[in-house]
């Protein structure tokens, strides 16, 4: 009954899709471990994600080792499932050798695709693999039509779109450009943009764009007498607006969760496996059920949001009483015995032995092992029940209680490997004729032969034996669901050679479903392309955000200004760029526009008039791939920014290709940096505070009603303070909690060859600007500082590096 009603469902879904012309979305699944893995596909995941001990962006998940890596892929296409593997880091160029390795042994275990971040790697990858096809990643902070055209040029099939855009900005980015798009559904939030986090990386050097994230954004922070968990976002989910994502035409919805348990993966790919089907069959009766609601609130939330889809959440994107995992609410504590130390709970939901708990906004919680009603030690308590639960730590009547870990419901999701692929089945015994067996799975069409069938001398075989034989495909993927036999009478075949031919063919049909997607593919050669190890003596740049510091730089004898919207407050009116060039011309200094690094609207990108006038800039400052990609169109002259995270000498090369001098990364070794700058014009960030962290909420509006009266600092937990700035659209700047300061290093950093030194004044006035550019011009000119670092300043990463 149950497969007549499916087949019905399925069918009227088949209609749909031709009446509409619309195509299912791909349903793709987070797998960190391969019970996850099995989780996700048994659940009706159409793809799975995972990486292995290399390169990838959950460098704390389980992960898989090679032979582990290449069993996965196999085990899903065995099964018909996609598998798209994470390559989605910056790569050292030291590590170049081996990833191309790596690269090469994932095309050839049959990968599906691989997820890139590295502009190096993915040039790698189009130039050397072209049997690898090449997603995207989140982490290349991708959100307009121009930088997915960037990327097409370059060969990507697939983009993930930053989390930050909305629908509408979806639809017109697929509808502009035709590529295949990928947007998370549910999950973890970043505060920051996805690859323009450096947080994590100057607090502690474990990088977010290197896989190893220790989630700042997780920690307690104080501004201005608000206290919390300030940067913490809730979780994405989309459930209940299926259909406004399927009618926007993305073409993947992603689950996020690959440090999850399998029973999270199991859980929340079945309800959107659920949810897609059910609109497809109805789409005017989508709904969700109260259950599902419920299972994906248990499973994980820190709340729930439906991120930036529809526009600005503003204060309802964030969580910041609860950085961690809510669950349900369990109820409430009515007492608490600190002497015999147990708490006493009116319960609103049921409780049972091994169910996990939550208190109040504490980080840690505790497994239930035993509860007692009515003065008895029960197994279970129902809904309304008053209980007492022992417990180590003190707590508050009143204090809200979570359960944060359903047994009950875990047991069900537990992963069971029950995804079964059918079949169909021939089998042919003609006496004196060799035994043949003949299956068909839709795509893939095999045929096993044995020996000759011989004439019964007792007992003949029946049809009933031998479809009993065929059937048995045990813990095998496949199902039987017909079998056809084209037998004579009065023949006879050992069972024992049914069920080899069962086995092989099994084998071999498995094999044909792997083999399709092996490839052999060559190692990428890493060309070496260096230029010169010469030393060069760098030109100075300043960069700027207002009229006042623009003058006071110029006046400080910098060889490039960068002039663009830099401190909160401070607004930039067309005379001003007009002046600034005016200005910078007459004292013989080049003046670049430094151009915004989020920019979805090109109708609003600053300055824009000046891309086609006569008195236009020298050039412009670009750390956004669409900005850079619709300047080098118009011809004009580019220095490549920082965001764009260049990291090695392919993504160098790529870049140069573009701009005139490629701003390195401020994760890099002042080593790295010497070795990169032999390959081309680099440029590096020697003093200034810049960002660690560009969101798209307004941290401050979201906080606090007037925004003119302070300069807004987070203090995090050891005391540190972050300056906060907000651009023109109010988007949010974490700046460094330490002043970033070169000049006691200057002969090191003229040896380096790197072609310019950069100070970021967008965060001082005019005054400092001017002093501190004097300084580095002085410094510059006579091959070493007359002026220390003073006070409390950091040499970022130039002598530490990050992991």
């Amino acid at each position: 009954m149950f497969l007549i009603i499916f087949l019905t469902s399925a069918y009227y879904i088949y209609l749909h899709i031709i009446y509409t012309r619309m195509y299912i979305p791909e349903l793709l699944a987070p797998v960190g471990s391969k019970e996850s893995l099995i989780a996700a596909i048994d659940n009706g995941a159409n793809a799975v994600y995972f990486g292995g001990t290399l390169f990838g962006a959950r460098q704390y998940a389980s992960n898989f080792k090679r032979e582990e890596l290449e069993w996965a892929i196999d085990y899903s296409h065995v099964r018909g499932i996609k598998t798209y593997v994470t390559v989605n880091t910056l790569i050292k160029d030291s590590e170049l050798e081996e990833a191309a390795d790596y690269l090469q042994f994932i095309c050839n275990a049959g990968a599906d695709a691989v997820i890139v971040q590295d502009i190096g790697i993915l040039k790698l990858l189009r130039e050397q693999l072209p049997e690898l096809p090449v997603h995207a990643s989140t982490q290349m902070t991708i959100h307009n039509v121009q930088g997915v055209k960037f990327l097409q040029e370059m060969g990507v099939k697939r983009v993930v779109l930053a989390r930050e855009n909305s629908l509408e900005e979806i639809r017109i980015i697929k509808s502009e450009t035709g590529i295949e798009v990928e947007t998370f559904i549910h999950g973890a939030l970043c505060f920051s943009y996805s690859g323009q986090c450096l947080l994590s990386s100057m607090i502690g050097g474990r990088s977010g764009n290197r896989g190893y994230c220790a989630q700042p954004c997780r920690k307690k922070y104080r501004m201005i007498g608000i206290e919390g968990y300030l940067l913490s976002p809730k979780d994405l989910n989309m459930s209940e607006l299926i259909p406004s994502l399927i009618e926007a035409g993305i073409d993947s919805f992603k689950i996020e969760g690959r440090m999850k348990r399998p029973e999270y993966v199991a859980g929340v790919v079945r309800i959107y496996r659920m949810l897609i089907d059910r609109y497809f069959a109805s789409p005017d009766e989508f709904w969700v059920a109260k259950e599902e609601k419920h299972i994906l609130r248990q499973l994980f939330n820190r709340e729930f949001t439906t991120g930036y889809f529809f526009g600005d959440p503003g204060s309802d994107l964030m969580s910041r009483r609860y950085p961690h995992n809510r669950g349900t609410e369990l109820g409430k504590i009515i007492d608490y015995d600190p002497r015999s130390k147990t708490i006493v709970i009116q319960l609103k939901a049921p409780l049972r032995t091994g169910d996990g708990i939550g208190i109040g906004c504490r980080e840690s919680g505790m497994i239930v092992n035993n509860i007692f009603a009515d003065s008895k030690r029960v197994n279970t308590a129902s809904s309304g029940t008053i209980v007492k639960i022992p417990m180590e730590y003190e707590v508050a009547k009143g204090d809200i209680v979570f359960k944060t870990y359903d047994s009950q419901l875990m047991a069900s999701l537990e992963a069971k490997n029950l995804k079964k692929i059918p079949i169909k089945m021939s089998f042919i015994g003609k006496a004196g004729k060799r035994v043949e067996l003949r299956i068909i799975d839709g795509d893939n069409d095999i045929t096993i032969r044995g020996g000759n069938v011989s004439p019964a001398e007792k007992r003949p075989l029946s049809e009933s034996s031998i479809t009993e034989q065929l059937k048995k495909l045990g813990n095998t993927v496949f199902e039987a669901r017909k079998i056809d036999l084209e037998i004579d009478d009065n023949i006879f075949i050992p069972v024992s050679e049914l069920n080899s031919l069962r086995r092989d063919a099994i084998t071999k049909l498995e094999q044909t479903r792997i083999e399709k997607w092996k490839h052999h593919c060559n190692k990428p050669d890493i060309s070496d392309g260096q230029i010169s190890n010469e030393p060069v003596h760098p030109v100075l740049s300043v960069n700027t955000g207002s009229i006042e510091s623009f003058e006071s730089a110029v006046d400080g004898n910098a060889d490039i200004v960068y002039f663009g919207e830099g401190k909160s407050g401070v607004t930039l009116e067309n005379d001003d760029y007009s002046h600034a060039i005016e200005y910078g011309r007459k004292n013989g200094v080049k003046v670049f526009i430094n151009l915004p690094r989020i920019m979805k609207n090109f109708n609003d990108l600053p300055a824009s008039e000046y891309f086609s006038k006569d008195d236009a800039p020298d050039g412009f400052l670009a750390a956004d791939p669409g900005v850079l990609f619709k300047l080098h169109k118009l011809g004009k002259t580019i220095v490549v920014d920082y965001p764009l995270n260049v990291f090695n000498r392919l993504a160098m090369a790529h870049l140069l290709e573009f701009g005139q001098r490629v701003t390195l990364s401020p994760e890099l070794t002042l080593t790295q940096m010497n070795f990169l700058a032999s390959f081309g014009q680099t440029e590096c960030i020697v003093h200034g505070f810049f960002p660690l962290m560009v969101s798209e909420h307004d941290l401050i509006g979201g906080l606090f009603s007037d925004r003119r009266e302070h300069d807004f600092s987070l203090k995090d937990e050891k005391g540190f303070l972050f300056p906060v700035r907000n651009d023109s659209q109010n988007r949010t700047y974490i700046m460094n909690s330490r002043e970033l300061c070169m000049l006691d290093h200057i002969p090191e950093l003229l040896k380096s060859g790197v072609s310019c030194l950069r100070i970021e004044a967008r965060m001082y006035d005019a005054t400092a600007t001017g002093k501190i550019t004097r300084a580095y011009r002085d410094a510059i000119d006579s091959g070493r500082s007359r002026i220390n670092c003073n006070g409390e300043y950091t040499t970022g990463h130039y002598f530490r590096g990050v992991l």
